[in-house]
């Protein structure tokens, strides 16, 4: 198994295991990836996982509040508490742009439950996208771009949704150098919020 029962009891505690949007990009720093984002850079708030909602004004119009900090050396982790900008297109290209290189991990997406996709996005073009209960089934460029690292991974529906879940996160912490730990989902991250419209221009 990849990620130790305390993170998993915390990813649990925080509903991540149930709803995860995340991306993992390279090259970038926090406020890098927070402008990139569309983020208002003076909503940058320092806080945890367990009081992003501290201070959040619930009437007032948004498009998205994520939670960034630096994950692995190079690597600056994602985790939207609202929106789904990270699963989409023109914000990965953004994320991306002049050679950037992203992962992205998220379930459920839309109707489909447990763990689904794991996008491998270089300089705005998608690389793979790995079925992570079918890994054979791959789209994108390079469909290969990701088998380094994801041998003798439990990847397929023959697995539990938890699992399939834990390989994935092995394989993104194969490709980062560091895997996700208990005191990162832990500690104090930034919170920005992506203003409403922001990604209407």
């Amino acid at each position: 198994m990849n990620l130790t029962e305390e993170s998993w009891e915390l990813l649990r505690a925080y509903d991540m295991d149930d709803s995860l949007v995340s991306a993992w990009c390279k090259g970038l720093t926090v406020e890098e990836a927070a402008t990139r984002l569309r983020a208002d850079l003076a909503s940058a708030t320092p806080c945890t996982w367990e009081r992003i909602e501290d201070g959040l004004d619930p009437t007032s119009p948004r498009e998205g509040v994520v939670w960034i900090g630096a994950q692995a050396p190079g690597w600056v982790l994602i985790i939207a508490f609202e929106g789904d900008h990270l699963a989409l297109p023109e914000p990965q290209q953004a994320l991306t742009a002049n050679g950037g290189e992203l992962l992205y991990l998220g379930w459920p997406l839309y109707e489909i439950e447990g763990p689904q996709d794991l996008e491998y996005v270089v300089d705005g073009q998608p690389q793979t996208s790995v079925c992570l209960v079918a890994p054979d089934v791959r789209a994108g460029r390079e469909p290969d771009a990701l088998n380094a690292h994801m041998e003798g991974l439990a990847l397929g529906a023959g697995n539990d949704s938890d699992t399939i879940s834990d390989a994935a996160f092995a394989l993104i912490g194969r490709v980062t150098g560091e895997p996700l730990s208990a005191d990162w989902l832990r500690a104090e991250h930034t919170r920005y919020v992506i203003p409403m419209g922001a990604w209407n221009a």
